[in-house]
């Protein structure tokens, strides 16, 4: 517990010097138009001419073959006037903020399949919102970081998303904001239609937003260390939820090699007494002492290449789950530089279709608060989170975006048959009823 405090401890200090080098701290409340399009303009709206504190993530390149994008770290964005500020999500010594010259707002809009079924021909549409700095990549233009993540291409910054099958609903929800951006920086607004006056999309009511709010009340900003660790945002085609602080199997390569080395040690024994006993010609015992070295031999083989695998991996970030075409993915499995694997070995154990997600709970652990997914299969833990106000934020953000990707229409017959099943299982029983959560549809 001690060194998973250290850790805790190390990114926040890390997360507060970055946003001192902004001149904020880590009390600021962020406008995240990357979990809610529609909440951030209203939110910007709200602020005027004050300094506002904005999240953004630098493009990502493509993945290789079976894999998503190379993740890459979010920034922080200080709107002050028409100044912009920017600071990675964290910061290790003494660093002062980027200032860099804003070229435009651009909205930009994508089609992609509603899911995998063969009979469905549906298209999703995805509506991003890009801040392009001056001497940044054209629209359609790609510029890598370093493979690890650690040092993006801070050309293009994504700053709002949405996507849905009303492509002018998803897009009118994304230009609220963008829209207002462009307006508080005095940039250019590029829209799907060409240049547009800022202005004139700004002071139109703003749309309605989709997915479900718990309760009646709109979500609150959170601060800046609440929202640090966690994000969720489009790698590719895929929405995908990451943890910032976690350095993923990285931190179980030491203990992995610990573990296999002793085992081997323990193995050495087993082994000289089987050479021993079939020179004795004991078969029965050589026999039973083989099998049980060749156990432990193949259990510190394990060990050592999990610890092998860990020691490689490079990101800083570890991917908790990814939705996309009708389907979530949680702990899916990863490449060496922290992309998740799209192949369906991938999503081993994990995988499960949205019609069978019946909604996203949070429920104490005593130490902490979790989400979970609530399934056909059982729950499923995606997070823990320090407070639950967090907690209750990212299940509104992992609800609202399973409703995005998820197919329309009713249950299957086998989903029927299960939801059957379980009302009439938990009929008889009364109890408390289920934790808190939030529904998907």
């Amino acid at each position: 517990m001690a060194a998973a405090a250290r850790t805790v401890t190390a990114f926040g200090a890390e997360v507060a010097k970055a946003l001192a080098a902004l001149g904020g701290d880590a009390s600021d409340l962020v406008i995240d138009g990357l979990a809610d399009p529609v909440g951030a303009a209203k939110a910007l709206s709200e602020r005027g001419t004050k300094p506002v504190l904005l999240r953004a993530a630098p493009e990502m390149g493509a993945g290789m073959e079976g894999y998503g994008p190379t993740p890459v770290e979010p920034v922080w964005l200080r709107v002050e006037g028409s100044t912009l500020r920017l600071v990675p999500l964290r910061l290790h010594g003494s660093s002062k903020a980027e200032t860099p010259e804003v070229a435009r707002v651009t909205i930009e809009a994508r089609s992609l399949p509603c899911c995998d079924a063969a009979g469905c021909d549906r298209k999703r549409s995805h509506v991003s919102a890009w801040l392009v700095l001056a001497g940044g990549a054209a629209r359609g233009a790609k510029e890598e970081g370093s493979a690890d993540g650690r040092h993006p291409s801070r050309k293009r910054l994504l700053v709002a998303e949405t996507r849905g099958l009303d492509a002018a609903r998803a897009e009118a929800q994304v230009e609220a904001f963008g829209a207002r951006l462009a307006r508080a920086l005095g940039a250019p607004l590029e829209t799907t239609h060409g240049t547009e006056p800022a202005d004139a999309i700004a002071h139109r009511p703003l749309p309605e937003p989709d997915g479900e709010r718990e309760g009646s009340e709109e979500q609150r900003p959170l601060d800046a260390a609440s929202v640090a660790r966690f994000l969720l945002r489009t790698e590719g085609t895929t929405l995908v939820l990451r943890d910032h602080e976690d350095d993923g199997p990285r931190t179980s390569a030491t203990r992995n090699v610990i573990i296999g080395l002793v085992l081997l040690v323990l193995s050495a024994p087993l082994w000289v007494q089987v050479a021993r006993s079939i020179s004795a010609h004991e078969t029965g015992i050589a026999i039973g002492v083989g099998a049980a070295a060749m156990l432990v031999s193949l259990t510190a083989y394990a060990f050592l290449g999990v610890a092998r695998f860990s020691a490689k991996y490079v990101a800083r970030s570890s991917p908790l789950l990814w939705l996309a075409r009708d389907r979530v993915v949680a702990a899916p499995w990863v490449s060496r530089v922290g992309a998740i694997d799209l192949k369906p070995e991938g999503r081993f154990g994990a995988g499960i279709p949205l019609g069978e997600l019946n909604g996203v709970h949070v429920r104490s652990t005593g130490s902490a608060w979790a989400v979970e997914l609530d399934t056909d299969h059982g729950p499923i833990d995606v997070l823990a989170a320090s407070s639950e106000e967090v907690a209750r934020h990212l299940a509104v953000l992992i609800a609202r975006a399973a409703a995005s990707v998820r197919h329309p229409g009713g249950p299957s017959a086998r989903q029927r048959i299960r939801a059957r099943a379980r009302q009439k299982a938990e009929a008889p029983g009364g109890g408390d009823g289920p934790p808190r959560g939030v529904p998907v549809r």
